[in-house]
């Protein structure tokens, strides 16, 4: 296995990128007011910083079309929407899944499609996940390779560096192999970040709730109770990496309504007030109902057609979200809610008998 993991150490990772830098624009991580973001590599020098995640998911700033740009107030690169092929250092595991997850859904999207191919994705391993992170509660984990070309992990003073997709051999083969005690290490600093996690959830049994109890919870008020704090500010679908109907939120009823008629309806933001959400000729959802149209996308129907969450647990809604909501907490209280149904309802089928 050593022979198949190079070591790099942390002095070399500019020379690296300017090699890099040859056949693509890449791209790496700096702390711009506050917010970590991408920056165009140009320098002989670069230096790590320590980071959780970017503010603005890699798919969003580079794979999304122009109109997100009036969707995230956020100072967005123009070099990152350019044609070409880009280099993406340091995306988290959490971002990198998400990719894997919008292939399967925005396949179609020429936009998407046309970037996608000429994106490498550097992995950096999470080596300290935060309060709201909870990858491994959605099939994920701190130091998953899912979506990688190229996998490094954070030792101390090296990275390991792994070749997962072939894309990056001809830069990593100068490389020593990493030797047994770099391979320890970097196994003791995965185990150590997955045991930081909270994973208590079990999405598949949520998906299965939320199927059975979605109408039950309409008609008991269950859905009204979750979504009371909720403002329908969207701070959530803006920065969540694998939400994707913003790709049609520009002129959307201009455009999108006429095109395809009722149709139109299934491309509606979730947590948007756009008359669409109800039925072209319905009246708008009250907040509430777009809660529960997001959680039953997300958790139900996806797993439903492609097998599993469209959730990556990368905790970016938690963190943004105005009202101080918490998604784990909610998902919690579905799952209790049920219960408490189901008990009532047997119960109640009890005392008929």
């Amino acid at each position: 296995m050593s022979g198949h993991l190079k070591l790099l150490n942390k002095d070399d990772i500019a020379k690296l990128l300017q090699n890099m830098s040859r056949e693509y624009s890449v791209f790496v991580p700096v702390n711009k007011d506050g917010f970590v973001s991408f920056k165009e590599f140009k320098k002989d020098k670069f230096s790590t910083i320590p980071y959780s995640n970017f503010y603005i998911p890699p798919a969003k700033g580079f794979l999304f079309p122009p109109n997100m740009k009036n969707y995230i107030d956020f100072p967005w690169e123009d070099t990152w929407l350019k044609p070409g092929k880009k280099a993406l250092f340091g995306v988290r595991p959490c971002d990198a899944q998400s990719l894997v997850l919008l292939d399967k859904v925005v396949k179609d999207n020429e936009f998407y499609t046309e970037r996608r191919n000429n994106i490498l994705i550097i992995v950096q391993g999470c080596n300290s996940p935060l309060k709201t992170c909870f990858c491994t509660s959605v099939n994920g984990s701190p130091f998953s390779y899912s979506g990688a070309d190229i996998y490094i992990t954070d030792i101390g003073n090296d990275f390991v560096v792994e070749d997962i997709s072939g894309r990056g051999t001809e830069y990593l083969s100068h490389l020593d192999h990493a030797g047994h005690e770099a391979l320890v290490r970097k196994e003791e600093v995965a185990a150590r970040s997955i045991n930081m996690i909270d994973n208590d959830l079990n999405i598949n049994s949520i998906s299965d709730i939320l199927e059975r109890a979605d109408k039950i919870f309409e008609l008991n008020g269950t859905w009204e109770m979750l979504g009371v704090k909720c403002s329908n500010c969207a701070s959530c679908t803006s920065i969540c990496p694998t939400c994707h109907c913003c790709f049609v939120v520009e002129d959307v009823i201009e455009l999108v309504c006429h095109e395809i008629g009722d149709g139109a309806k299934d491309f509606d933001p979730c947590m948007l007030n756009i008359t669409m959400s109800g039925g072209l000729h319905g009246s708008s959802p009250q907040g509430y109902q777009r809660l529960q149209r997001r959680l039953m996308d997300k958790f139900c129907r996806t797993m439903k057609s492609i097998g599993q969450p469209f959730c990556v647990g990368c905790g970016r809604c938690i963190t943004a979200c105005t009202e101080n909501i918490d998604i784990k907490d909610v998902l919690r209280l579905v799952i209790e809610n049920e219960a408490k149904t189901r008990k009532v309802g047997m119960s109640q089928k009890i005392i008929n008998q």
